[in-house]
C-alpha cells in the first residue's frame, strides 16, 4: 500500500511539471519559437523613382582596349630581351613595357656616327680653304690682267711709230704683238682657272653636304629604330593580355600585339532592355546598379547611347542601352561583371511608400496586413511604381499607418 501511494504521488508530480512546462513554452513561443510574430513597418512619405529593371554586363568602351606592339619595319624581326609584365599588373603611362635586342643597330649607329664626323670635318676644311684658293686665283688673274694691259700699251705705241723717222723695227713690233697675244692667252687662262676653282669648291662642298645629310638621315633612322625597340605604355591602365614573351621573336604585326592594355577609366555598362520597356528609355536618363563583387555599393551612371540592333535571348527581344559610369566608381569594376540595374524614367516627391515585403497580391489586386485587437486583418491598397525594394501606396493608407511586414 505504501509503495502504491509513493508511485501515485510521483505520477501526479510529473503531470503537474509537464503542464507547467507546456504553459511556459506556449507563452515564449511568440518570441523564441519557430513562428515569431511579424514586425510592423510604417507608411512613410518621400521620393520614389519610377524605374525599369534590367540586367547588364560591364564592357570596355571602344577606346578602352589598347593593343601595344613595336612599330618596326614589317620585314624586320627582333628578339624580346625584356618583358617583365603579367596579366593584371597596373601600369602608368610612360613606363617601359618591353625591350628588343638592338646590339646590331647600336654598332651600325656608332659606325655611321664616325663616318658622319669625317664628312663634317671634310666639309669644314673645304669651306675654310675655299676663300684662300679663290683669293690666290684672283691674284693670278689680276697679275695676268696687268701684264696683258702692259703688253697692249707697248704694242700700240710701237704700232704708231711705224713709218716715222724713229720708227721701231719690224722685229720689235712683231715681238710686242706676240707678247700681247701671250698676255691675252694668260689672262684667259687665269679667268678660266678662277672659275674652275670656284666650280670645284662649289661641287666639292655640295657633294660633302649631300654625303653629310645622307649620313645624318641614316643615323636618325637608326636612332628611330633604336627608340622603337623600347615599348612604352601609352596610357595608365592594366595589363589585360600578354601575347608574346621574353626570348621570342617579334615583328610589327597588328593582329598579334605584344600586350593588350585596358583603360579602367573607360568601362561602360551594357544594359539589355526588354522591348516592352525600351520605349521609355532615353539618352541622359540616370541609372543605378549593383554588382555581386560589391553588394553594398550602389553604382550610378547615365545612358549615353541606345543601339538599334535587336538582341534575341531565349526568345525574348532586347535592345542595348550603353551607360557611362560615374568616374568616381569606375575603379570598382572589371570587364564582364554582371549587374542588376534600374533605369530611372520618372520620379515623384512626397509619395507614400512601403517595403515590398509588406505588400501582397491576390487575384483582385493588392493588400496589406494591418494589426488589430483580434489579430491581423487584410486591407486592400492600390500601388504605383516600384523601385529599389519599395512600392508607392496610391490609395488605402496614409502616412504613419502601421502594417505587418513579412517575417
Amino acid at each position: 500500500m505504501k509503495r502504491f501511494l509513493v508511485i501515485s504521488t510521483l505520477i501526479c508530480l510529473a503531470a503537474i511539471a509537464g503542464w507547467f512546462a507546456h504553459g511556459v513554452w506556449s507563452k515564449q513561443r511568440g518570441t523564441n519559437g519557430s513562428q515569431p510574430e511579424a514586425a510592423t513597418v510604417r507608411v512613410r512619405s518621400g521620393r520614389i523613382e519610377q524605374a525599369i529593371k534590367a540586367r547588364g554586363i560591364v564592357k570596355p568602351a571602344p577606346n578602352a582596349l589598347v593593343r601595344v606592339g613595336f612599330p618596326m619595319p614589317k620585314d624586320v624581326s627582333r628578339r624580346i630581351i625584356e618583358l617583365p609584365w603579367v596579366e593584371g599588373d597596373a601600369v602608368k603611362a610612360g613606363e617601359t613595357l618591353a625591350q628588343l635586342d638592338v646590339s646590331d643597330l647600336q654598332a651600325t649607329l656608332a659606325q655611321l656616327t664616325t663616318e658622319s664626323k669625317v664628312f663634317e670635318q671634310k666639309l669644314v676644311a673645304a669651306k675654310a680653304i675655299e676663300p684662300v684658293e679663290i683669293k690666290a686665283a684672283e691674284a693670278r688673274l689680276a697679275a695676268a690682267e696687268a701684264h696683258q694691259s702692259h703688253t697692249k700699251r707697248v704694242h700700240e705705241r710701237l704700232a704708231k711709230l711705224v713709218g716715222t723717222t724713229s720708227a721701231a723695227s719690224t722685229l720689235e713690233t712683231e715681238t710686242a704683238l706676240n707678247d700681247y697675244d701671250v698676255a691675252q692667252a694668260q689672262l684667259a687662262e687665269s679667268k678660266a682657272a678662277l672659275q674652275q676653282v670656284k666650280e670645284k669648291f662649289r661641287t666639292d662642298i655640295l657633294v660633302l653636304e649631300s654625303q653629310l645629310a645622307n649620313s645624318q638621315a641614316v643615323i636618325r633612322n637608326s636612332e628611330v629604330q633604336i627608340r622603337w625597340s623600347t615599348l612604352i605604355a601609352p596610357i595608365d591602365g592594366q595589363i589585360l593580355m600578354v601575347n608574346q614573351h621574353q626570348g621570342e621573336l617579334t615583328s610589327n604585326n597588328p593582329a598579334n600585339p605584344v600586350l593588350t592594355m585596358l583603360d579602367l577609366a573607360q568601362l561602360q555598362l551594357h544594359l539589355y532592355v526588354d522591348e516592352s520597356d525600351f520605349g521609355r528609355v532615353q539618352v541622359a536618363q540616370r541609372v543605378t546598379f549593383r554588382v555581386d563583387s560589391y553588394p553594398g555599393e550602389i553604382i550610378a551612371g547615365n545612358i549615353v547611347r541606345l543601339l538599334p540592333q535587336p538582341i534575341l535571348q531565349e526568345n525574348v527581344v532586347y535592345y542595348l542601352a550603353v551607360v557611362e559610369i560615374d568616374a568616381a566608381q569606375r575603379s570598382l569594376l572589371r570587364p564582364e561583371m554582371t549587374a542588376l540595374a534600374y533605369v530611372q524614367t520618372a520620379a515623384r516627391e512626397n509619395a507614400l511608400t512601403l517595403p515590398l515585403t509588406a505588400v501582397k497580391s491576390r487575384s483582385d489586386g493588392w493588400f496589406v496586413m494591418v494589426p488589430a485587437e483580434g489579430g491581423p486583418v487584410e486591407k486592400s491598397v492600390k500601388i504605383g511604381p516600384k523601385s529599389e525594394g519599395r512600392a508607392e501606396i496610391v490609395d488605402g493608407l496614409k502616412a504613419g499607418d502601421e502594417v505587418l511586414e513579412e517575417p
